[in-house]
């Protein structure tokens, strides 16, 4: 990361469900909670969103679905929240944060818990 992109402090998130901040990364479908909430919590906060915000009836939006196939879908990372980069093709400059995966100890680093689909 260059010292150019401006790094966003507090990343606005699209809802907050069990005490756990929500947000879609990408445009796939995934989810970012911020903070290690723990599978379970973050998994509860991500179905939930998806009946909520999305208007679905759960996650898989297939009322027979179960938890356990989305447990593996489900990890916890360090993120450093910034500004898109104007000069990449591939971040969207109209998005208000970019969530870059960094390693635990990187200076500005959060926990979060995504949801990969």
């Amino acid at each position: 990361m260059t010292s150019t992109l401006q790094v966003v402090a507090e990343p606005e998130m699209e809802a907050t469900y069990f005490g756990t901040p929500v947000s879609h990364i990408g445009e796939d479908g995934d989810m970012l909670a911020l903070g290690h909430p723990g599978i379970r919590r973050a998994f509860a906060a991500f179905n939930r969103h998806a009946r909520v915000f999305c208007g679905l009836a759960n996650l898989a939006d297939d009322s027979h679905a179960t938890a356990g196939a989305w447990a593996d879908a489900i990890s916890e990372r360090w993120a450093i929240f910034r500004k898109p980069d104007p000069d990449s093709e591939w971040e969207d400059p109209d998005y208000d944060w970019i969530a870059q995966w960094v390693e635990p100890g990187t200076p500005g680093a959060r926990p979060v818990t995504v949801l990969d689909v």
